[in-house]
């Protein structure tokens, strides 16, 4: 049976972090799937830390990792994915947005994917089945331009390369430097895809309707969205 880790980076969510969890475990229950939920949080001046504590008193399926501070996404993803699979002995290791954005009812298809021999699996709002609700025109035309960009200049065939929804085989992540990783914002998603293609890990997609946050505040600045530019021009010059 495959040991499953659900990496969740957290900053101020507590509005939506026990009803994550809750829908979590549901579809673990209802699948039958082993595993576990890795709450990172970064010192959440709104409490989420003590609520993913109390969460953890009533489930063994959920660990928590505390960090002293806003360290950034990127940093976090790294630590909930090195604890999966250094501590957890995970077999495959799923990042998810703690904002609700996220459904888990996707995570069997993720395990069917992966079952057919993918490598790296990603949840994907831009494929036929895929969408998103609650964003405008011009928010929608953004993100798509942005994805086409970093796909056809990074040379990785996948059409959502801003998605958070992605599952891993813990091969692929023992065989990155992770550490080596530039990336610490957004541009940590992109920059992994990258480095999955050029060990030549396969990688595919699976549909995802994304539905934006009903609670909370978005963490995508305008600054991470010039990184995410950046990282772009100078993944290109390595490649």
């Amino acid at each position: 049976m495959l040991q499953i880790s659900i990496v969740i980076p957290t900053y101020n969510e507590k509005e939506n972090l026990p009803e994550l969890i809750e829908k979590i475990v549901n579809v673990f229950e209802k699948n039958n799937l082993h595993g576990n939920v890795i709450v990172v949080d970064d010192n959440s001046p709104d409490g989420t830390g003590h609520i993913a504590n109390q969460l953890a008193e009533k489930n063994h399926r959920i660990q928590v990792i505390h960090r002293k501070g806003k360290l950034g996404i990127g940093t976090a993803h790294i630590v909930g994915f090195k604890h999966a699979i250094e501590v957890n002995h995970s077999d495959l290791i799923f990042s998810m947005d703690s904002d609700l954005s996220h459904d888990p009812k996707y995570l069997p298809d993720f395990i069917n994917m992966h079952e057919k021999g993918f490598d790296v699996i990603v949840g994907s709002r831009y494929v036929d089945g895929g969408g998103v609700v609650n964003w405008g025109l011009y928010r929608k035309a953004v993100s798509k331009g942005a994805n086409v960009l970093a796909s056809t200049l990074l040379g990785v065939k996948v059409h959502d390369m801003t998605t958070g929804y992605r599952c891993y085989d813990r091969r692929v992540l023992e065989k990155l430097d992770l550490d080596s990783i530039k990336s610490n914002g957004y541009s940590f998603l992109e920059e992994i895809l990258f480095f999955c293609k050029k060990e030549d890990f396969s990688i595919s997609e699976t549909p995802i309707i994304f539905v934006d946050r009903a609670h909370g505040k978005s963490k995508l600045s305008k600054k991470e969205m010039v990184k995410f530019f950046l990282t772009i021009l100078r993944l290109k010059l390595k490649r």
